[in-house]
């Protein structure tokens, strides 16, 4: 038979309630929420993922970790002892946001945005009873250089416009319009995958004498960010001329007045002169002062104080010959002394620069920009993180200046390249300076003075500036 409640019963019953209601609260689930769209950063930047909990509940006693499972790769992880762990690609560059870890948020920051944090990137929560975790997708941008617009010689079809741009990531779009707005299609276009991963541009048209004589280079961004455009005008100055009604005219003339043999000879003459308007035009439109209207080329001058001491400089200091035998020549602190490289006189730290080396032969060379601190004693290897941006021919082979010495296919070997920086929009371009067709282009970020930069170490090998 039963007896009545006695007080430490009551007492028992109340503490298995309590622990059942802890038990509960230990167990409880929660959701990971991160955004629901891709994230876009720029290149060499700074990027924040944020990262939280559904209910909003403290992660302090949690273990916290994002990670890239498909590349097999932990980014950063937070411990429930309050310690921080960082991947090994990632040391120095992340950083956990722990002021909202009371309410279950721990967003993530990336510094130094390469191509290679482009992709998924998972954040797991994990108490002692309960996991979750979601996925959020990064996409990385980077706006290339103004577009620069280069204008050709007159030909058969007309005046070539090329619009050359460099450091573009993702691969863009390139359109091009006359003044009412009219799309037009290209005459050719590449688009260069460089080894950076970034892409460079060139993109020509064809202008005619009865054309619109405006056209605008656009170049978009296949992700959301800011068009570049550069226009030009091209006026009838550049196309010849040769009046449209005089050769019917004359025949019809001719036709009526004379004999046939007098006709075609007369025709004939009309011909001749006009190739010979034709041929004055053309070599009228190849000089420099011509082309120097829509980009003036840097009257680049050799600096023989930096120059090694086997290297014989002309008179004019715009060529350079290795001779093998060293100079007796004082060693200042700017000459280079193991190297037979020399550096043209004049810096730059702003604006556009190009100037066009004739490069023809097999020899050894490369030619590029160097920043004035890079070294010049000694051994060591040039590299753009040394300060050097070049490319060089070696053995035959058109290669970039880097650690890699990666290879690079020009469609045809050119004699004359032409360098192209753009101090602001940190690019170098390196290009055919007769066709125009891209040859390589490295993106940086300059600071201080950047100069002209030449290195022949074959034997007999010259290079020579253009005027």
């Amino acid at each position: 038979m039963l007896g009545p409640c006695r007080p430490h019963s009551s007492a028992f019953l109340l503490s298995a309630i309590l622990l059942l209601h802890v038990q509960a609260a230990a167990a409880v689930s929660f959701q990971v929420l991160v955004p629901a769209g891709p994230l876009s950063a720029p290149l060499g930047g700074t990027v924040l993922l944020p990262c939280h909990l559904s209910p909003a509940l403290s992660a302090q006693a949690m273990q916290v970790k994002w990670s890239r499972p498909q590349l097999g790769q932990d980014v950063h992880m937070y411990l429930p002892d309050g310690s921080e762990v960082q991947g090994e690609r990632y040391r120095g560059r992340t950083e956990l946001l722990r002021d909202g870890i009371q309410s279950g948020s721990l967003a993530l920051r990336i510094w130094n945005l390469t191509l290679r944090d482009e992709g998924r990137y998972l954040c797991d929560f994990q108490s002692d009873t309960y996991f979750s975790d979601a996925t959020l997708e990064l996409h990385l941008t980077s706006s290339g250089s103004d577009p620069l617009l280069h204008v050709g010689v007159y030909e058969d079809k007309g005046v070539s416009v090329t619009c050359l741009s460099a450091g573009w990531y993702p691969e863009p779009n390139v359109l091009w319009r006359n003044s009412h707005k009219k799309i037009l299609s290209p005459e050719s276009e590449h688009k260069l995958r460089s080894d950076d991963g970034l892409f460079n541009i060139s993109s020509t048209v064809v202008m005619t004498e009865s054309s619109d004589p405006a056209r605008t280079c656009i170049l978009s961004p296949s992700s959301p960010g800011p068009e570049k455009e550069s226009a030009i005008f091209i006026s009838d100055t550049f196309f010849p001329k040769v009046s449209s009604w005089r050769v019917p005219l004359f025949v019809i003339l001719t036709i009526c007045v004379c004999f046939l043999a007098l006709a075609a000879l007369y025709l004939w003459r009309i011909h001749k002169e006009k190739g010979v308007m034709y041929t004055a035009l053309k070599e009228s439109h190849g000089r420099p002062s011509w082309k120097e209207a829509f980009l003036k080329a840097a009257d680049v001058t050799l600096d023989p104080r930096t120059a090694h001491p086997s290297l014989e400089l002309s008179a004019d200091g715009k060529g350079l010959t290795n001779t093998g035998m060293r100079q007796s020549l004082p060693d200042g602190p700017g000459r280079f002394d193991v190297y037979s490289c020399v550096l043209g006189s004049d810096g730059y730290k702003s604006g556009t620069h190009y100037w066009d080396v004739e490069v023809a032969g097999t020899g050894g060379w490369a030619l590029g920009v160097t920043r004035e601190s890079a070294s010049r004693k000694g051994w060591f290897n040039f590299s753009p993180k040394q300060g050097t941006w070049a490319t060089q021919l070696s053995r035959g082979q058109y290669r970039e200046v880097t650690a890699e010495w990666s290879p690079l296919d020009p469609p045809q070997s050119p004699g004359k390249i032409r360098v192209y920086l753009d101090y602001e929009g940190g690019v170098v371009c390196f290009y055919d300076a007769d066709t125009m067709a891209p040859l390589h282009a490295f993106t940086a970020f300059f600071s201080g003075k950047i100069y002209p930069f030449f290195w022949v170490w074959s034997v007999g090998t010259s290079l020579r500036l253009c005027p």
